[in-house]
């Protein structure tokens, strides 16, 4: 373990990383942080590049025996300059950074998938991240980000997904008529999700290959063309409420999805 400061190469890197997606998009790299993320990204092989520690922490890594720490370089911090780095008010101690996983839509789509998640301009990171989650937990094959979407790779995208980054392909900053059109020549059905759809989500029939697709907080699917979805569905609502946030009402259907099948396979 080396102690390293405040105005150290290594904190600006730090820094950087947590603050400008271009500069993780030119390194290839991001930044995790907490244990349960860290030990996350040791159980699916992603071995950090870089851990960095609040002094007197090293706790955090005796802790995981998942890492081979032999082989680990841990910089040590003061807890002041750990705070000053981190992107959060009262961060964890520790951070680590960890190269990316990026994988291509065609390598997704060639794996003959049979339940993706498509998020059309989605801005906001908390959701972003809940959406990986709900996916990965649902069971589907991936997630895709159109363009115009918030950076997977930003820190609140990456808390919010609480470790399900490691666990489901991620694709980001995909051409949405593109995707749409290939999960079609695909035999994937794309079924929207809006409060305005014409089918209830309830009265469908999900074991055959299929695509949920959700759009933007403001402007939902409104972006895409009328024709480019195999269907519209919605969630049916009481009380005057007209539509649920986007993660919420993924999971929702993706867990009918999940339900539907599980029954299936009894």
């Amino acid at each position: 373990m080396v102690a390293v400061s405040k105005g150290s190469r290594k904190v600006r890197e730090l820094r950087k990383l947590l603050r400008k997606g271009a500069y993780r998009d030119e390194t290839n790299t991001f930044v995790i942080e907490g244990q349960s993320l860290l030990r996350e990204a040791a159980l699916t092989g992603n071995a950090p590049i870089d851990i960095f520690i609040a002094e007197d922490s090293s706790h955090v890594i005796s802790g995981i025996g998942e890492l081979n720490s032999e082989e680990l370089k841990i910089w040590e911090l003061e807890a002041a300059t750990l705070k000053s780095v981190a992107s959060t008010q009262n961060p964890q101690s520790v951070l680590a950074t960890v190269s990316m996983v990026d994988l291509s839509f065609d390598e997704l789509i060639n794996s003959s998938p049979d339940f993706l998640v498509i998020g059309f301009e989605i801005s906001d990171p908390g959701n972003a991240g809940t959406i990986i989650r709900t996916a990965a937990a649902a069971g589907a094959n991936g997630v895709i980000f159109s363009e115009g979407s918030v950076d997977i790779y930003n820190p609140k995208v990456v808390r919010a997904s609480a470790g399900a980054i490691f666990r489901i392909p991620v694709i980001r900053s995909i051409n949405a008529p593109d995707v749409l059109r290939s999960c079609e020549q695909s035999g994937i059905r794309t079924l929207g999700l809006n409060s305005h759809g014409s089918t209830s989500y309830d009265a469908l029939n999900f074991n055959h290959p299929l695509a949920l697709v959700v759009g933007n907080e403001t402007r939902g699917l409104t972006g895409l063309a009328p024709d480019s979805l195999t269907a519209e569905i919605s969630i049916p609502m009481e009380a005057g409420v007209e539509s649920l946030n986007v993660a919420a009402a993924l999971s929702v259907v993706s867990y009918e999805v999940w339900r539907q099948r599980a029954a299936n396979d009894l």
